[in-house]
């Protein structure tokens, strides 16, 4: 009687584990399938273009090497713009 009852519970395990796995497969095949459908809508016919890089101007660049005098220039181009625009209103 108790084989029998260990038999069952080991019959009823494997059941279970094998529905188990079926279910995740199937899940992952669901939103696989979903994914792309997804991806499809977003972006079109066509595949989704990467992201375009950003190139700021060479005035906004700030160099790593030296920015002392990356600074010292750019503060004194600030003060000659500043300088004109107070001549231009007096």
């Amino acid at each position: 009687m108790e084989g029998s009852m260990g038999l069952g519970f080991v019959a009823v395990f494997v059941v279970s584990g094998s529905v188990a796995f079926v279910a995740r497969q199937a899940h992952n095949r669901l939103l696989s399938e979903f994914m792309q459908k997804i991806e499809y809508e977003m972006c079109g016919s066509e595949k989704c273009q990467e992201k375009k890089k950003v190139r700021f101007a060479d005035d906004v660049i700030e160099p790593s090497s030296n920015n002392k005098e990356y600074r010292k220039r750019t503060l004194e181009k600030s003060r000659r713009k500043l300088s004109e625009k107070l001549s231009c209103v007096v």
